[in-house]
Formats: structure tokens, sequence, C-alpha cells
């Protein structure tokens, strides 16, 4: 159960984030790790009303190379299925409720569209949660647990 701020709490998030866990929620309630149990990941929220996030699953497949546009449809198709990344503007519209208008992104389809997280922070943790999301499998809750790093 997701325990919305009850203030906003835009001013706190900033700064750099390294992902602790991503996991998901099935229709059923089943709890399970996105990208398996050990995924990497740095968000960032700037003052001046950016964010961006990269998410990547532990021990990907290497290339057979290291040039830029180099790898074979099958390495290709292997690191996008294990990689997650966009930036945008944010804003809390309401305390805990995030809004980013999505710049760019890995998935196309996400250009101009509006992600929404709700966030919960305790210390030195934030936990953003989508809304229940269309996937190929069903609805899906996702949760990302993130740890401060910034270094002051």
């Amino acid at each position: 159960m997701i325990q919305l701020a009850k203030e906003k709490i835009g001013t706190r998030i900033l700064g750099s984030w390294k992902l602790v866990n991503w996991v998901y929620e099935t229709e059923d309630g089943e709890i399970v790790d996105f990208y398996g149990k050990d995924p990497h990941g740095l968000l960032v929220f700037l003052d001046s009303g950016y964010m961006s996030v990269h998410v990547y699953k532990n021990n990907r497949n290497k290339f057979n190379s290291l040039a830029l546009n180099s790898g074979s449809i099958e390495e290709k198709a292997n690191s996008f299925s294990t990689f997650t990344a966009y930036y945008g503007i944010y804003e809390e519209v309401r305390p805990g409720v995030f809004e980013t208008a999505v710049e760019g992104a890995l998935i196309p389809d996400w250009l101009g569209t509006t992600q929404i997280r709700y966030a919960e922070l305790k210390d030195d943790i934030l936990v953003l949660s989508t809304p229940p999301t269309p996937t190929s499998e069903g609805l899906r809750t996702f949760r990302l647990t993130w740890e401060k790093v910034d270094r002051g």
C-alpha cells in the first residue's frame, strides 16, 4: 500500500539517488524482481526541474565489439530489454505525486507522454511507484527503491 506524503517533498528529493531494488506487483499480489536481485541505476532530480533516470540489469551480456554502432540484432535486442532510461521536466502536482513530461527515452513511444510516479520518502530512502501499468502479461505496479548518494 502506497503511503503518499502529507506535504510536498519536491525540494527534499533534489540530488542523486542509487537504485536499491526494482520490483513489480502482479494483479494477484505476487511481488517479482523486475531486473533480478541486483539491478543498478541512477536517478537525478535537479532544481532546474529536470530529472533523469537510467536503470539496468546486473551482468548484462556484452557486445563482441566496443564500437559505438556495433552489435548483432540479438545483442541489441538483449541490451534493449535489460536497460531503461528517460528524462524530462518533473513537477510535484500534489504531495507525493510527480508528473514528468518526457523529452527523451529509450522507448520511443514515451516521447511526449507524462509519466506519473507516487513518492514515499523516509530519511535517505525514496520509493517511487507507478500507477497500475499495462504490460504484455497484464497490469503491473512497479516500485523502485532508491538511496540518496549525494556526497555533500
